[in-house]
C-alpha cells in the first residue's frame, strides 16, 4: 500500500470517526428529548440515564476524532506502518459511541436482537485496536513486509471472526451499555495475551535498539493499552475518566516519541 493510498484510507477512517461521533451526539439529544417527554418519576429518569457510560463513551469518541485527525496532519509525510496502525488504532476508537444506541433503544423498547448485533460490532471495533496495537509493535522492530493493505484484511477477518463467533445474552444489558458476552473468561485471555505481547514486542525493540526513544515508546503503549481496558469495560463508573486520561496520555506520549523517532529517518 503506497504513501497516497495509506493517506487516503486514514483520511476515509477520520470521516467514518466524525460520523459516529454524529451519531453520537444525535443519539444524546433523541434520548433526553425522550426521557423529556415521557411521564418518568425522578427516581426512573435516573434509571434510564445511564450517566457515565453516555458520558465516557463520548468523550472516548472525540478523541477518536481528535486524534483521526490531528495525528493523521502531525504524520502525513512519514511511510512508517508503525505509526499508521496506531493511527488505525485510534479510528477504531470511535466505535465506542455507537454503544449509546442501546440505550436508545432501550427507551423506545425496540427489541434487543438490534442491540446484540450493536454490542458485535463495538467489541469488533475492541478488538480491531487491539490488533492494531500489536502490529503496530511487529513494525517497531526489523520487520520490512509491506503489504499493509493485506495485514488490515487479515485484522479485520479476525476481530470479525471474534466478535461474531461470542455468544451475546440479549436479556442482559450491561451498565456500559453493551450485552452480556460469554465465554468471559476466554475473552480475557485473548485481550491479555495480546496485550502482553504488544508490550513485550515494544520491549523487545527497544532492548535490541538500545534507545530510550523505544523503551518510551514501550511506556506510552503500556499506558495506552491499560487506558483503553478501563475506558471500555469499566465506563459505568468514574473510573471510566481515568482510563480515559490514561489513553490520552499515552497517546499523546506515543505520538511524539514516534516522530521524534521517525523525523531523521
Amino acid at each position: 500500500m503506497r504513501l497516497a493510498v495509506r493517506r487516503v484510507f486514514l483520511t476515509i477512517g477520520a470521516v467514518v470517526s466524525l460520523l459516529f461521533f454524529f451519531s453520537y451526539l444525535l443519539s444524546l439529544g433523541l434520548g433526553i428529548w425522550m426521557i423529556k417527554g415521557s411521564q418518568m418519576k425522578s427516581t426512573q429518569w435516573k434509571e434510564n440515564l445511564y450517566f457515565w457510560p453516555i458520558l465516557i463513551t463520548g468523550l472516548n469518541s472525540a478523541f477518536s476524532v481528535f486524534g483521526g485527525f490531528g495525528f493523521r496532519r502531525l504524520f502525513r509525510r512519514m511511510s512508517s506502518l508503525e505509526i499508521y496502525f496506531f493511527l488505525v488504532f485510534l479510528v477504531t476508537l470511535s466505535f465506542d459511541g455507537l454503544r449509546i444506541l442501546n440505550w436508545v433503544f432501550q427507551l423506545k423498547q425496540i427489541t434487543p436482537y438490534f442491540g446484540g448485533l450493536l454490542t458485535r460490532i463495538v467489541y469488533f471495533g475492541y478488538f480491531m485496536g487491539l490488533f492494531c496495537m500489536f502490529t503496530s509493535s511487529i513494525y517497531s522492530g526489523e520487520v520490512s513486509y509491506q503489504k499493509a493493505g493485506t495485514l488490515l484484511s487479515v485484522l479485520g477477518s479476525l476481530s470479525l471472526a471474534l466478535s461474531y463467533t461470542m455468544p451475546v445474552d440479549i436479556t442482559t444489558l450491561k451498565p456500559i451499555l453493551l450485552y452480556r458476552v460469554g465465554g468471559e473468561h476466554y475473552l480475557l485471555l485473548v485481550r491479555g495475551g495480546l496485550m502482553v505481547l504488544t508490550i513485550l514486542s515494544f520491549a523487545r525493540s527497544a532492548f535490541l535498539s538500545r534507545s530510550r526513544e523505544e523503551w518510551e515508546i514501550c511506556g506510552a503503549a503500556a499506558i495506552l493499552l491499560v487506558g483503553r481496558e478501563i475506558a471500555f469495560f469499566h465506563s459505568d463508573t468514574p473510573l471510566g475518566f481515568l482510563g480515559i486520561f490514561l489513553l490520552g496520555i499515552g497517546a499523546l506520549y506515543f505520538s511524539r516519541k514516534s516522530y521524534l523517532k521517525h523525523l531523521w529517518i
